[in-house]
Formats: C-alpha cells, structure tokens, sequence
C-alpha cells in the first residue's frame, strides 16, 4: 500500500498535465420554419403598407426595390411552405433554416429600407464616377464641384477608400452612370442587417434576444440613416459594416484562418481604420487555435488589401499611402492632432439635439448628435465581463477603430448622429450579445425600443424638414 503510493501520485499528476478539451460555447436557440415564415409575412406587410400610402397620398407605384423585397418574400414564403410539407420534423439541426431565416431577415429590411428611403439617387455618387472611371480603364473620375475630390493636375480623384466602387464595376459595365448608388446602398443595409443576424447565432441567445438586437442594429443605429442616405461616405461605411460583421460571424464561428484574412482585408479597403483592427483578429484567433502555422493562412487576404491599396495610391499619387483627404483639405492642414479630440468627444458624447418654438420643436443638429441620443441601447455593450479576453480583445476593437476619427480635425457634419464611428458598431453589437443572458431582459428592450424611436424621429425629421 505505502510502495503505491508515489505511484498513484505520479499518476495523478500526469492527468493534470493532460491538455484539457476546450470548453464549448453554448449554442444560440435553433430557428425554426414559422420564424422565417413570420419574417417574409412581415415584410410583405410592410410592402403593402407602403403601397397604400404611397397610391393615396402621393399617387405614386412602388419602388421597383420594394417590389423585389416583395418578390423575395414571396419566394421566401413558398420554399417554407414546401419544406414544411416535405419534412415535417425539420428543426434547429438544419442548416437550411439559419439561412431561410437570414434570408428573411434581409427581406424584411429591404422592405423596410425602401419604403422609409427614396429612390431618387443621391447627387453624392463618386463610388459610381470611380465605377465608371474602372470599367474605362483610369482611375481619375468626372466630378462635380459638389463631389469631394483631390485635384492633381487636370486630373479629379475621389476621396473615399475603393471596395465600394470595386464592388459596383459589374453594375456600371451594363448602366454606366446610371447605376443607383442610393438602391445599391439599400440593398448592403439589408444585408448588412442579415449578417448581423447571422453573427449574433454564434452566441448563446435565444431567437427573442437574437431578434431584439437585429431589429436594435438594423432599425435603432443611424445604420438606418445612413442605408437610405446612400451617399459616397454613407455608402463607404454600411460596405464596411457588412464586411466586418461576415469578418466576427468566421471569428467566433468556424475560424477559417484564410477566409477570415480576406474579409478583415476586405473591409479595410472600405474604411482603412478597420485595418489598426487586424492584429486582435489576429490575437483571438491565435488564441483559438493555439498554433501559429494558421495565422499565417490569414496573411494572404492582408497582403492582397495592401496591394490595392499601394497600387490605387502609385497610379493616383504616386505615393504608397493615399494623399486625396490631405491634398483636398490644402497645403498646412493639420488633419490630425490632440487638438480635436475635446471637439469629437463632445460630438460623440454630448451634442444633443436643439429645442426652440417651432413644430416638431426638436430638432437635430447639422453637427450631430451624441452616440446615447440616437442609439442609448449601446450602453448595453458595458454589461460583459471585460476580465474575459474576448470582451476585451473587442471592447480594444471598437477604440481602436474609433481612435483616428476622435483625432481628426471635423467631426463628420453633415450627419444624423455620429457617423464617423459606424465601423465600430458591429464591435459594439458583439459586445451586447455577450452581455446579454440568453434572453433579451426588461432593461434591455426598454434601450431598444427608446433607440428605434429616437432614430426614427430623426429620420423622419431630416427627411421631412431638414436639419436645424
């Protein structure tokens, strides 16, 4: 008994020093049939609503956007029914049901998107100009005084990062100029919104709590607003949302070291301040996998971003960084500095919006208006444990993505809420969704609900009256 002893102890010891298997994340509440049949019923509702309103007060057809939302709830709604009807056991374990679900998510908010936006596109179209300037073969584009742009020589070029036109070159090789940069803007809001919905499926939540925060994201962020704006900086930051979001949806999903390299690139080249983000992507998967040999799987998608980046910027500038924001702002500008940051922070924080004696008597600033007074649910995202590496490897993201925008020198007027940090919302929606036990509480829908009332007060307002 006592020679077992040191035996038993050494035995014990060497189980402890056995690598532990990783914990598994609990899974998210599965969808289900009726929750995507619900989805397109609602957005077919919306349609119709928006039909009526539109043939008795304005004596106008639908939007040909709206009709194609429509025609993807109808689709929607027939597969349902036929997949109902063809396995009456079908459930959570069916992949196919996340993705009908996510379909009528998009459905919905295409829907919803095209009845509170117009059609009329908007005159700020240089990601259409560089579309075109592309399919022809230059890169300079024909601009418009009104259109931001540097000029070198007799040559105009656009100020905003190029995925967005890259993205429309397909579009602008059949119509040319007469591509709708506001419809196609639509079109990556609704999307934008789906992959919300997809990436909040890779935590716990049920499908209410799920629910709740797409709807917050889609409908109680300025995401709204600047969807069915449509206009080249409104147009840069909801393609950079979508990539971004696709990019958490494969950080906390499958983790292909590859695919996730090419959209954190990708979404980079949409707002370049997305690319200080790539060394947490970088650290959390590390952390995932344990093992630097994938990481270096990510480094192609990297390296193909920086290489247009460089080559935009060699042809455009001949430089290795792109020039147009500081030659368009002149000679001794100041772009950046300490200086701004009591300025942005008071925009991001404080600016409300202001109060006189004429109807609707509030009124939102040119300016803006602080992040808490048009989406307050965002408070919400302070509810995770930030002692967790993840939270606060996301948490670091969402400053990080922030940072050069709080130290430069305008604070993005003109705009409804704060859009020079809309890239940092999908961050922040992250955060939420891990701060959030399982089901959406009463505090919680509160936020929500005050979130979509304040951006819909204020949508209607710049729509209906303009800004103060």
């Amino acid at each position: 008994m006592v020679a077992d002893k040191p035996q038993r102890i050494v035995e014990i010891a060497s189980a402890n020093l056995e690598p532990r298997p990783a914990r598994r994340r609990p899974a998210a509440e599965p969808p289900t049939i009726e929750l995507a049949q619900s989805l397109f019923q609602i957005a077919l509702v919306i349609i119709l609503l928006d039909a009526l309103i539109r043939l008795r007060f304005y004596r106008a057809r639908p939007d040909w956007l709206a009709l194609a939302a429509g025609a993807v709830a109808l689709g929607g709604i027939v597969y349902a029914g036929l997949k109902a009807r063809r396995d009456r056991r079908a459930s959570g374990a069916d992949a196919a049901l996340d993705g009908l679900a996510m379909l009528g998510v998009f459905a919905l908010f295409l829907a919803f998107y095209a009845a509170t936006g117009s059609l009329h596109p908007s005159p700020y179209n240089a990601h259409v100009r560089q579309a075109f300037a592309f399919v022809h073969g230059h890169t300079y584009i024909d601009a418009p005084k009104y259109i931001e742009h540097a000029q070198v020589g007799p040559y105009s070029y656009q100020l905003h990062p190029p995925l967005p036109a890259i993205l429309l070159i397909p579009f602008a090789a059949i119509w040319g100029m007469g591509v709708n940069q506001t419809a196609f803007s639509m079109v990556c809001g609704a999307l934008d919104v789906a992959l919300a919905w997809r990436m909040l499926g890779r935590f716990p939540l049920t499908i209410n709590a799920r629910l709740w925060l797409t709807v917050f994201f889609g409908a109680g962020t300025i995401v709204w607003y600047e969807t069915v704006n449509g206009s080249s900086w409104a147009l840069s930051m909801v393609v950079a949302i979508g990539f971004t979001l696709a990019a958490l949806d494969e950080l906390f999903g499958p983790g292909r070291p590859l695919r996730l390299g090419m959209l954190v690139g990708l979404a980079a080249l949409a707002r370049y301040d997305l690319a200080l983000d790539g060394p947490i992507y970088l650290l959390l998967e590390y952390r995932r996998r344990r093992s630097l040999k994938p990481l270096l799987l990510m480094m192609p998608g990297f390296v193909l971003a920086g290489a247009i980046y460089v080559f935009l910027n060699e042809a455009r500038y001949h430089s290795l960084f792109d020039q147009g924001v500081f030659i368009f702002a002149g000679p001794g500008t100041h772009l950046f500095g300490l200086r701004y940051l009591p300025g942005n922070l008071y925009t991001l924080m404080f600016m409300a919006p202001s109060l006189d004696s004429r109807f609707p008597y509030i009124h939102p600033r040119f300016m803006g208006q602080a992040l808490l007074l048009t989406s307050p649910a965002f408070v919400l995202a302070l509810r995770p444990s930030f002692k967790r590496v993840e939270a606060a490897a996301i948490g670091i993201a969402a400053l990080v993505a922030m940072g050069p925008s709080l130290f430069y020198f305008t604070n993005g007027f003109a705009q409804f809420g704060t859009r020079h940090y809309l890239h940092a919302f999908p961050f922040l929606l992250v955060l939420m969704a891990m701060g959030v036990r399982r089901r959406a509480d009463q505090m919680t829908r509160i936020m929500i609900g005050l979130s979509i009332i304040l951006i819909a007060y204020g949508v209607w307002h710049v729509r209906l009256y303009g800004f103060n």
